[in-house]
């Protein structure tokens, strides 16, 4: 395994990582490599991008969600929070993903959120109707802090 490699994907993966990364990175290093430049340097970390992060987590958490694949909404949900999203944000991701893929997209996904809010605390801003900065408009590595 190339540790450079790995060190960089779990750093551009914020510290919330899955358990087979370390196993693809170890039996395939060549792999890895490539899947690191396509997501972590291609996709979430685009330098010349034009979404933030928090947004790019956002869509990556819906579309997770709407595939009931409720493990990867939360480590994105909770990628996007560390992003600068916010839990209003995070909610209303889900309730758009909710129109093509469903109404369990919304109940699983806010359960999911209502147990992200416990842990992390409650944040800055407002979180009433449509009372919040843009998606990605601070860095709130630690969630709780401010923008």
């Amino acid at each position: 395994m190339d540790q450079g490699v790995y060190g960089a994907f779990q750093q551009g993966l914020m510290g919330l990582a899955h358990g087979g990364h370390q196993v693809v990175a170890e039996m395939d290093p060549g792999y890895f490599a490539t899947l690191k430049q396509f997501y972590i340097d291609g996709t979430v970390q685009r330098p010349d991008g034009v979404l933030p992060r928090a947004t790019k987590e956002l869509i990556i958490m819906a579309v997770c969600a709407a595939m009931a694949r409720f493990r990867g909404c939360r480590l994105h949900m909770e990628r996007a929070l560390r992003a600068g999203a916010t839990f209003r944000e995070a909610l209303e991701a889900l309730e758009t993903a909710a129109i093509p893929g469903g109404l369990p997209v919304l109940w699983n996904g806010a359960e999911i959120l209502g147990e992200l809010m416990t842990a992390l605390g409650p944040e800055d801003g407002a979180q009433g109707e449509g009372g919040s900065a843009p998606a990605g408009s601070g860095d709130r590595s630690d969630v709780r802090g401010g923008r």
